[in-house]
Protein backbone atom coordinates (compact mmCIF):
# COMPACT_ATOMS: atom_id res chain seq x y z
CA UNK A 1 0.00 0.00 0.00
CA UNK A 2 1.46 3.13 -1.30
CA UNK A 3 0.65 6.11 1.09
CA UNK A 4 1.54 10.25 0.56
CA UNK A 5 1.19 12.11 3.47
CA UNK A 6 0.64 16.07 2.53
CA UNK A 7 0.40 18.99 4.75
CA UNK A 8 -3.21 19.56 6.23
CA UNK A 9 -4.94 21.77 3.60
CA UNK A 10 -6.96 24.70 6.21
CA UNK A 11 -9.94 23.36 4.03
CA UNK A 12 -9.66 20.39 5.45
CA UNK A 13 -9.24 21.27 9.45
CA UNK A 14 -12.96 20.67 10.65
CA UNK A 15 -12.41 17.02 8.86
CA UNK A 16 -9.13 16.52 10.78
CA UNK A 17 -10.75 18.09 13.73
CA UNK A 18 -14.30 15.96 13.98
CA UNK A 19 -11.54 13.00 13.36
CA UNK A 20 -9.24 14.04 15.91
CA UNK A 21 -12.34 14.37 18.96
CA UNK A 22 -13.95 11.08 17.48
CA UNK A 23 -10.87 9.22 18.36
CA UNK A 24 -9.56 10.65 21.60
CA UNK A 25 -10.76 11.56 24.81
CA UNK A 26 -12.03 15.20 25.30
CA UNK A 27 -9.16 15.81 27.81
CA UNK A 28 -6.91 15.50 25.10
CA UNK A 29 -8.12 17.44 22.46
CA UNK A 30 -7.72 21.24 22.10
CA UNK A 31 -10.80 23.60 21.66
CA UNK A 32 -11.75 23.90 18.14
CA UNK A 33 -10.20 27.68 18.04
CA UNK A 34 -7.11 26.36 20.02
CA UNK A 35 -6.84 23.79 17.75
CA UNK A 36 -7.28 25.82 14.80
CA UNK A 37 -4.50 29.10 16.18
CA UNK A 38 -2.11 26.14 16.91
CA UNK A 39 -2.20 25.58 12.76
CA UNK A 40 -0.17 29.08 12.95
CA UNK A 41 3.07 27.84 15.16
CA UNK A 42 5.56 27.09 12.69
CA UNK A 43 7.03 24.35 14.77
CA UNK A 44 3.68 22.44 14.53
CA UNK A 45 2.08 20.84 11.30
CA UNK A 46 -0.64 18.32 10.68
CA UNK A 47 0.24 15.51 7.78
CA UNK A 48 -2.88 13.94 6.06
CA UNK A 49 -3.28 11.00 3.90
CA UNK A 50 -6.31 11.30 0.92
CA UNK A 51 -7.62 8.50 -1.36
CA UNK A 52 -7.74 9.03 -4.83
CA UNK A 53 -11.26 10.02 -4.42
CA UNK A 54 -10.41 12.88 -1.90
CA UNK A 55 -11.39 11.06 1.11
CA UNK A 56 -9.18 11.78 4.49
CA UNK A 57 -7.89 8.32 5.50
CA UNK A 58 -6.10 9.60 8.54
CA UNK A 59 -3.38 12.20 10.27
CA UNK A 60 -0.48 12.92 11.95
CA UNK A 61 0.04 15.76 14.69
CA UNK A 62 3.26 16.77 14.78
CA UNK A 63 5.61 19.55 16.94
CA UNK A 64 9.03 19.80 16.01
CA UNK A 65 11.03 20.70 19.01
CA UNK A 66 14.46 20.99 17.71
CA UNK A 67 16.68 17.73 18.47
CA UNK A 68 13.28 15.42 18.62
CA UNK A 69 10.19 15.16 16.81
CA UNK A 70 6.90 14.87 18.87
CA UNK A 71 3.61 13.36 17.47
CA UNK A 72 1.17 14.52 19.59
CA UNK A 73 -1.88 13.16 17.55
CA UNK A 74 -2.15 10.26 15.04
CA UNK A 75 -5.59 8.22 14.02
CA UNK A 76 -7.16 6.84 11.23
CA UNK A 77 -10.60 7.06 10.00
CA UNK A 78 -12.74 4.44 12.14
CA UNK A 79 -13.99 3.22 9.10
CA UNK A 80 -11.03 2.43 7.74
CA UNK A 81 -9.13 0.92 11.09
CA UNK A 82 -7.60 -2.82 10.61
CA UNK A 83 -6.75 -2.76 6.81
CA UNK A 84 -3.09 -1.61 7.49
CA UNK A 85 -3.30 2.17 6.25
CA UNK A 86 -2.04 3.24 10.14
CA UNK A 87 1.08 0.72 9.88
CA UNK A 88 1.64 2.05 6.13
CA UNK A 89 0.94 5.99 7.17
CA UNK A 90 3.32 5.51 9.89
CA UNK A 91 5.67 3.91 7.90
CA UNK A 92 6.03 6.27 4.99
CA UNK A 93 6.34 9.22 8.50
CA UNK A 94 9.09 6.81 9.75
CA UNK A 95 10.80 6.83 6.31
CA UNK A 96 11.14 10.68 5.86
CA UNK A 97 11.97 11.34 9.89
CA UNK A 98 15.58 13.06 10.39
CA UNK A 99 15.47 13.58 14.09
CA UNK A 100 14.22 11.23 16.45
CA UNK A 101 10.40 10.99 16.92
CA UNK A 102 8.51 10.60 20.45
CA UNK A 103 4.79 9.43 21.45
CA UNK A 104 3.25 9.21 24.22
CA UNK A 105 0.97 6.09 24.80
CA UNK A 106 -1.30 5.57 27.53
CA UNK A 107 0.04 3.94 30.88
CA UNK A 108 -3.09 2.49 32.17
CA UNK A 109 -3.10 -1.50 31.40
CA UNK A 110 -6.07 -2.72 28.99
CA UNK A 111 -6.44 -4.75 26.20
CA UNK A 112 -6.83 -1.62 24.02
CA UNK A 113 -3.86 0.21 25.74
CA UNK A 114 -1.56 -2.86 25.11
CA UNK A 115 -2.59 -2.99 21.03
CA UNK A 116 -1.45 0.40 21.14
CA UNK A 117 1.70 -0.28 22.13
CA UNK A 118 2.47 -3.47 20.11
CA UNK A 119 1.29 -1.51 16.57
CA UNK A 120 4.22 0.80 17.65
CA UNK A 121 6.71 -1.16 18.63
CA UNK A 122 6.03 -3.74 15.09
CA UNK A 123 6.84 -0.45 13.62
CA UNK A 124 10.38 -0.19 15.15
CA UNK A 125 8.93 2.33 18.54
CA UNK A 126 10.56 1.45 22.05
CA UNK A 127 8.35 1.81 25.00
CA UNK A 128 10.94 3.65 27.89
CA UNK A 129 10.04 3.58 31.48
CA UNK A 130 9.75 7.01 31.46
CA UNK A 131 6.55 8.87 31.55
CA UNK A 132 4.34 11.81 33.02
CA UNK A 133 0.45 12.98 33.74
CA UNK A 134 -0.66 15.04 30.69
CA UNK A 135 -2.63 18.14 31.39
CA UNK A 136 -5.81 18.03 30.93
CA UNK A 137 -6.78 20.01 27.38
CA UNK A 138 -10.66 19.98 28.02
CA UNK A 139 -12.90 18.92 30.03
CA UNK A 140 -13.34 19.45 34.19
CA UNK A 141 -9.85 18.62 34.68
CA UNK A 142 -10.78 15.34 37.30
CA UNK A 143 -9.42 12.69 34.83
CA UNK A 144 -5.00 12.95 35.05
CA UNK A 145 -3.85 11.07 32.07
CA UNK A 146 -0.89 8.68 33.01
CA UNK A 147 0.95 8.51 29.57
CA UNK A 148 4.58 6.68 28.66
CA UNK A 149 6.56 7.62 26.11
CA UNK A 150 7.82 5.77 23.20
CA UNK A 151 11.07 6.50 20.54
CA UNK A 152 12.01 5.57 17.30
CA UNK A 153 14.44 4.64 16.35
CA UNK A 154 16.53 4.47 19.66
CA UNK A 155 15.13 3.83 23.36
CA UNK A 156 15.09 6.83 25.13
CA UNK A 157 17.71 7.08 27.77
CA UNK A 158 16.97 9.24 31.19
CA UNK A 159 18.87 12.73 29.62
CA UNK A 160 16.89 12.59 26.44
CA UNK A 161 13.15 11.86 28.41
CA UNK A 162 14.10 15.03 30.89
CA UNK A 163 15.04 17.24 27.99
CA UNK A 164 12.15 15.93 25.93
CA UNK A 165 9.46 16.49 28.82
CA UNK A 166 11.01 19.91 29.17
CA UNK A 167 10.25 20.70 25.58
CA UNK A 168 6.73 19.36 25.57
CA UNK A 169 5.54 20.69 29.15
CA UNK A 170 7.00 24.23 28.47
CA UNK A 171 6.13 24.53 24.39
CA UNK A 172 3.57 23.02 24.12
CA UNK A 173 1.30 22.28 27.00
CA UNK A 174 2.70 25.66 28.50
CA UNK A 175 2.95 24.56 31.92
CA UNK A 176 5.32 23.43 34.47
CA UNK A 177 5.85 20.27 34.41
CA UNK A 178 3.40 17.61 36.29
Amino acid sequence: MTIKLLQLDEKDFEKIYQLMERSFPIEEVRSRENARAQLRDPNYRILVSKNETDQILGFIAEWNLGAVIFLEHFAVDSSLRSGGIGSAMMSAYLSEASKPVMIEVEDEKNEINQRRIGFYQRLGFHLSEYGYHQPVMRGDGSKKIALRIMSFPQPLTKEAFENFRQQVFTQIYKTIDA
